[in-house]
C-alpha cells in the first residue's frame, strides 16, 4: 500500500492529515513499466531539523495528525519518487470526446484518456502537473477551447483520480476568462485535496510559500509564468500574477529556503515549438541555480526540452527540466504530440537530502482523423499502426522513428529510459 500525502500552505494552521491511498500492485511482463538503471547524479542538502511527520492544512479543515506510512530504514533513510507532467490542454475536441465517454449521472469523463500512464502516475509518491486551461465555471460563457479556454471541472477531477498531488495554474492562459474566471478557478481548486501553485489573492499570499510536507521533509514550491497573453487584472485588483522577474525570484527563493528543505520551481517559459532553451530560459535557469534551487520544472513550448544538471554559484547542482511538452491536447503537428513525464528520486541518506536517478519518460498523445478518441500513451507502448491512424499528419509523415527522434535528438541519453537508448 502506497500512501500519498498532500500538504498545502506553509503558513496554514497545523490541524488535518488526509490519507490518500493507492495500491501499486506488481507489474507483469506485459504491463507498461519504467525501468531505472541505477544512475545517480545527486544534488544534496542537509535538513535543518528532524521534522515531525504531519501535514499542514488550511484552518477550515480539522482532523487528527498521523504519521506518514513510508518504508524508511531503521536509520531514517528513504527514497520518494517524484514525477512531473506537462501541459494538460483541454481543447474543444477533448471535452467533446469526454462527453461521449460519460456514464450515467456524468456529464464528462476524462480519466480513461490517461489509462496507459495511470500506473506511472499512481505509483509515484508525489506527482505534479501543469493544468494549462482554466476551470472558470459554465456561467462565464460556457465551456470553450482555443484561444480563450474554459474547461469543465471534470478535467481536474480526472487528474486527481489519477493521483496528481500538485497542480500548477500559473501559465499564459490563466486569465483567459479574465479576473473573474481566475477567482472562480482558485475557489474551485481550494475545494480539492491538492496543493495549488501559481494563484495568489494578494501580495501577502504571493509570499506565503506553498509547501508539500511528507516523510519529515518539506518541499517549498515557487511558480512563475512568462505571460498571460495580454490579459490583465482589473484596475485596482489585489490579485497577483506571478510573472517571471529577477527581483521576485531572488526574494522568494530566499523565503522558500527558510520554509523548506528543498526548493522546486515550476516555470512556464520558452519559445513555442522550439526544442532548445532560448536566451531568457538560460538566464533564469542559471539565476535559480545560483540562488540554490534544487529542481526547475519547465513547461510551455509544447515540445520536449532538454534536461540538464546546472552548477550553481555555491557549488550546488540544480536539476533543470526545460520543457515537459504536452500531456494531452489536439494540437495539429507531430512534434506537439510528444511530451514527457520526468521523474527523479528524493533521497534521504544519513540525514542528507539528494535528487537522484532523473529519467524523462516520453509519452505520445493520440487522436484519430476526427480529432477524437484521445489516448495518452507511454511511447514505449506506441506502435506504427497507431502512428498511421493518428489525426496529426501535417508537416511530414507521422512515424514512430520520427517521434523517437524528437526525444533522442533533444535529451541527453543519461536522462532517457534504457529501452529508448538501448
Amino acid at each position: 500500500m502506497r500512501i500519498k500525502l498532500v500538504a498545502v500552505y506553509s503558513a496554514a494552521l497545523l490541524l488535518l492529515v488526509c490519507l490518500l491511498a493507492g495500491c501499486a500492485g506488481s507489474v507483469s511482463a506485459d504491463e507498461p513499466s519504467v525501468t531505472y538503471d541505477g544512475r545517480v547524479t545527486a544534488v544534496s542538502r542537509t535538513p535543518d531539523t528532524d521534522l515531525d511527520l504531519t501535514l499542514r492544512r488550511p484552518a477550515e479543515f480539522t482532523g487528527t495528525a498521523v504519521p506518514v506510512q513510508s518504508v524508511p530504514s531503521a536509520s531514517g533513510d528513504f527514497s520518494l519518487r517524484f514525477i512531473a507532467a506537462g501541459d494538460n490542454i483541454i481543447h474543444e475536441n477533448v471535452y467533446i470526446d469526454a462527453a461521449s465517454r460519460a456514464g450515467e449521472g456524468e456529464e464528462y469523463s476524462f480519466v480513461s484518456m490517461y489509462d496507459d500512464i495511470a500506473e506511472l502516475v499512481s505509483s509515484a509518491d508525489i506527482a505534479f502537473v501543469n493544468q494549462e486551461t482554466p476551470v472558470c465555471g459554465r456561467e462565464l460563457g460556457g465551456y470553450s477551447g482555443y484561444p480563450n479556454f474554459n474547461s469543465p471541472p471534470e478535467t481536474v477531477d480526472a487528474l486527481l483520480e489519477l493521483g496528481f498531488d500538485i497542480v500548477n495554474i500559473a501559465n499564459n492562459h490563466m486569465l483567459d476568462k479574465r479576473e473573474e474566471g481566475l477567482l472562480n478557478f482558485i475557489d474551485f481548486m481550494e475545494t480539492k485535496d491538492v496543493l495549488l501553485l501559481g494563484a495568489y489573492r494578494d501580495a501577502a499570499d504571493y509570499d506565503n510559500i506553498r509547501v508539500y510536507e511528507t516523510n519529515g521533509i518539506k518541499i517549498a514550491f515557487l511558480s512563475y509564468t512568462y505571460s498571460t497573453n495580454g490579459m490583465t487584472l482589473n484596475k485596482g485588483s489585489k490579485h497577483i500574477i506571478p510573472l517571471i522577474n529577477e527581483k521576485d525570484i531572488t526574494r522568494q527563493v530566499s523565503l522558500a529556503k527558510e520554509a523548506g528543505d528543498l526548493v522546486f520551481v515550476s516555470i512556464h517559459w520558452g519559445t513555442e515549438d522550439q526544442f532548445t532553451p532560448d536566451a531568457s530560459q538560460k538566464k533564469y535557469s542559471q539565476l535559480m541555480s545560483d540562488l540554490g534551487v534544487d529542481v526547475i520544472i519547465g513547461h510551455h513550448p509544447h515540445v520536449a526540452g532538454p534536461v540538464k544538471w546546472l552548477s550553481g554559484a555555491g557549488g550546488n547542482k540544480t536539476l533543470c527540466i526545460y520543457s515537459l511538452g504536452n500531456l494531452i491536447s489536439t494540437m495539429l503537428y507531430p512534434q506537439n504530440m510528444v511530451g514527457g513525464i520526468a521523474g527523479f528520486d528524493i533521497v534521504r541518506r544519513d540525514g542528507v537530502l539528494s535528487i537522484e536517478n532523473p529519467v524523462y519518460t516520453p509519452i505520445v498523445c493520440h487522436y484519430d482523423i476526427t480529432r477524437l478518441n484521445l489516448q495518452v500513451y507511454l511511447m514505449e507502448n506506441y506502435t506504427e499502426e497507431l502512428c498511421k491512424a493518428h489525426g496529426a499528419q501535417k508537416r511530414g509523415a507521422f512515424t514512430l522513428n520520427r517521434l523517437k527522434r524528437y526525444i533522442t535528438d533533444t535529451i541527453d541519453a543519461e536522462f532517457l529510459p534504457e529501452w529508448l537508448i538501448g
